[in-house]
């Protein structure tokens, strides 16, 4: 029984499993669609999505001293944990706005360093904060689409096109 058992093995140790999600996720962002075994695109799926779901909610400081500055706080609940919403929430209300925006820019200094956590590169990084994430600012979720391609010759394998969903 698998009981409380998460994530995917994709027959590797542990290691292994976790460099290769995180060269697979750091190609996905780099290239913004990638070619691999539906076994793998599922088991990153996820990650990468909360990767973008981060640098969608904590990437842009300039947008949440703008919230803070409108006190929307709702809206500031969403996106940052409670006592990062409720410390930019006070500082407003006192009118303290050089320390919104120092606070706000630690806020994404922060969530960059989430990402950069399992994607070194920081190239890729970057192009995640200030790239993709913008895209996806009025979208929900399902940043990623996954196409199937075939089986793959050698092994049989069913191949599919990961690929980061176009916003109109």
């Amino acid at each position: 029984m698998r009981h409380r058992v998460a994530g995917r093995s994709l027959g590797r140790d542990s290691n292994h499993r976790k460099m290769l999600r995180r060269n697979l996720i750091s190609d996905l962002f780099r290239h913004e669609k990638i070619k691999t075994t539906e076994a793998k695109a599922k088991a990153i799926r996820a990650q990468a999505e909360k990767f973008i779901t981060l640098a969608r909610n904590r990437g842009d400081a300039e947008r949440l001293v703008e919230l803070a500055e409108d006190l929307k706080g709702e809206d500031l609940r969403l996106l940052l944990t409670d006592s990062q919403s409720a410390r930019l929430l006070r500082l407003s209300e006192d009118k303290e706005t050089e320390q919104i925006e120092t606070l706000a820019r630690a806020i994404v200094s922060h969530a960059q360093r989430l990402v950069a956590r399992d994607i070194t590169d920081r190239a890729v990084v970057n192009k995640l904060f200030h790239d993709i994430a913008p895209r996806y600012v009025s979208r929900p979720g399902g940043y990623t689409r996954i196409t199937r391609l075939g089986m793959r010759r050698g092994d049989a394998a069913q191949m599919v096109m990961l690929s980061l969903v176009e916003e109109d």
